[in-house]
């Protein structure tokens, strides 16, 4: 009887460890089986970003072939203008050199004409020839035969005097007129000459006697010059000068001449 016992006891036990066994078994094989859903979930949701991005690439790349065609048209039509502008400007620089030449050859023609009909003629000199100057300050003590400078020119239409000198040079030949006014005070004395060359052409005296007493000494004349000569005003070479020859605003020492 006790064995029987013990018999049913281990078969009991054994049934009871098998179906132990089985559901464990069971156990981890869902377990596997939810985790390999899992993986299988996120294979997939991998696939389709994949799927996601290579179309998103082929319609990038179906848009830049788009977009290189269409650059490669415009190349093209820059091309096809750029073409067009070097034929024209080659055409414009042909008909332009052909102008060129025939104006060249016209402005030859025309140069050939007029040196034959030009007749050289003298380029004649101003008429005119005139100056005026007069004296800046006081000349205080001139002795004798002193050339006068008038040192202030108003007037020199056709250069020839000279305020450094005091003397006019003639530059064309004529009829001159030549006159000077000199201002002496209260006990003056002086005789004054107008020059051509070495040869006086008209001359003057003042003599001031009294005080607060002023005169103009003036001398006007009129002679033949030529080119070259020269004219001036000065002190007698031999009578002495007393006093000096005054000058202002109130009164100026003047020397002027004008051909006629």
């Amino acid at each position: 009887m006790s064995g029987k016992l013990c018999r049913l006891i281990i078969i009991y036990m054994s049934v009871h460890l098998s179906f132990a066994t089985l559901e464990d078994l069971e156990t981890r094989m869902e377990s596997k089986f939810h985790h390999l859903e899992r993986l299988l979930e996120k294979q997939n949701e991998r696939i389709q970003r994949q799927d996601e991005e290579i179309t998103q690439l082929k319609n990038d790349l179906a848009n830049n072939q788009k977009s290189d065609l269409h650059k490669e048209r415009e190349i093209a039509i820059l091309k096809e203008l750029l073409s067009k502008l070097s034929r024209q400007c080659t055409r414009r620089n042909s008909d332009n050199n052909n102008v060129a030449g025939n104006n060249i050859a016209e402005t030859e023609k025309y140069k050939r004409l007029l040196v034959g009909s030009i007749v050289p003629t003298e380029v004649q000199s101003p008429r005119t020839t005139a100056f005026y100057a007069y004296m800046s300050h006081i000349d205080a003590s001139p002795g004798k035969g002193h050339t006068l400078k008038f040192d202030v020119i108003k007037t020199n239409i056709n250069g020839g005097y000279n305020p450094f000198s005091g003397i006019f040079t003639v530059p064309v030949d004529g009829v001159y007129v030549f006159t000077f006014s000199l201002r002496l005070y209260s006990g003056v004395y002086g005789a004054y000459e107008i020059i051509k060359n070495a040869e006086v052409e008209g001359a003057a005296i003042g003599i001031i006697e009294g005080s607060n007493t002023q005169l103009q000494v003036t001398e006007t004349i009129v002679f033949s010059a030529n080119k070259g000569d020269i004219v001036y005003v000065r002190t007698h070479p031999t009578l002495t000068h007393t006093g000096g020859v005054w000058t202002n605003e109130h009164g100026r020492s003047m020397f002027a001449g004008w051909q006629i």
